[in-house]
């Protein structure tokens, strides 16, 4: 029988009783799914600079690394995470676009601002293990402690009163000649490792966290089955004295520069605070459901994860009990995902557009194991 391992909560989940009865094992294990829904991935890592934006309210990159050791159902591994979140109107992005490109933005139109950014970068340990109740069902549980290096969250957009939250361009006289100038109200509040709006020498400290998984795996028939999983059903980092800034700018506060765009010259209110803070870790809910009743599989994937929703459907051909090939449609990005099962686990490659450079959906990973 095909010794099928599904990564879903961080734990080697056992598809089969003849893998729980393995003795050690070492595996490695990595995920890279980034989206953008406006812009090409790499337009937003380049802070928008890159082709104009398409609409769309949410950027986001998960990116997880791991490698440990397993016996039967009990695992132990070393993980690293860099999470990064963004949710936007799109008239933030289409304003951001405009200036950051030196483009002309329109006189007199108003673009309304609200963003939030949850982005954090975490190293620790997890410990893992399945339970078994009958013969077809498990329980897979992991639980991971957290050492957090780098993080922002925070806010831009309406003051505290729901105020403000927008910017537009104008001209006025200035002399003898019609020079261009930036109204709104902007506030915003955030915490940060490194400052990366207003380049503050203060750095803030390390934090401590904590994840906790949960999942199961449900062999309904020989050739059906259903999985699932909640990654991060509880998570969290904690920091103390972690630089705060709170900030509000308006007309009197927007420059323009020499090459054409704007800048900010803020009004602080306290500047570089120092407090303690709670960050959240971004939940994510996935099921699938698979069917292979012979040398073909068929399935359906469903996943949810900051505050985006995704839909696979899967047609795969195993050649035998060891190499297959499983093809993925996302039914409403048009990403088609390739994955290779192979003897000592498997491979994947996603994106909705081979030209990379222009590619709104990104992933590439691996789950590997070596038993011994």
């Amino acid at each position: 029988m095909l010794h099928r391992v599904l990564l879903l909560t961080g734990v080697c989940l056992v598809c089969d009783s003849a893998l729980a009865e393995d003795s050690w094992r070492v595996f490695t294990r990595a995920e890279s799914f980034s989206y953008s829904g406006g812009s090409p991935v790499t337009a937003y890592i380049d802070f928008l600079i890159g082709p104009a934006p398409d609409g769309g309210d949410v950027a986001f990159s998960r990116n997880t690394f791991e490698m440990g050791m397993g016996f039967k159902r009990v695992e132990l591994s070393l993980i690293h995470r860099n999470d990064y979140n963004l949710y936007f109107t799109p008239d933030a992005a289409q304003f951001a676009y405009l200036n950051k490109n030196r483009k002309t933005i329109p006189l007199g139109q108003r673009y309304d601002v609200d963003v939030w950014a949850n982005q954090y970068q975490v190293t620790g340990t997890k410990l893992g293990f399945s339970l078994p109740i009958g013969k077809k069902f498990d329980l897979n549980f992991a639980g991971a402690y957290l050492y957090a290096s780098e993080a922002v969250s925070g806010y831009l957009g309406k003051d505290p009163n729901g105020d403000g939250g927008f910017v537009s361009v104008g001209e006025r006289l200035d002399g003898n000649r019609t020079v261009r100038t930036l109204a709104g109200e902007l506030y915003t509040d955030y915490f940060y490792v490194d400052d990366p709006l207003f380049g503050s020498d203060e750095r803030g400290p390390s934090g401590k966290g904590f994840s906790f998984d949960l999942g199961f795996s449900w062999r309904i028939t020989p050739t059906l089955s259903l999985d699932g999983t909640i990654q991060d059903l509880a998570g969290q980092i904690k920091w103390e004295n972690m630089p705060h800034i709170i900030a509000d700018a308006n007309s009197e506060n927007f420059e323009l520069q020499e090459d054409g765009s704007f800048s900010v010259r803020p009004i602080f209110q306290g500047f570089d605070l120092r407090e303690d803070f709670t960050q959240d870790l971004t939940r994510r809910d996935s099921i699938k459901l698979m069917y292979k009743p012979n040398r073909f599989a068929f399935g359906y994937r469903y996943d949810r994860m900051s505050q985006t929703m995704f839909n696979r459907l899967y047609l795969g051909y195993y050649w035998n009990d060891n190499w297959g090939v499983l093809l993925a449609n996302e039914m409403d990005t048009g990403t088609v995902e390739l994955r290779l099962a192979m003897p000592v686990g498997e491979m994947f490659f996603a994106t909705d557009n081979l030209d990379i450079d222009n590619a709104q959906a990104l992933a590439f990973g691996w789950n590997l194991n070596f038993r011994f």
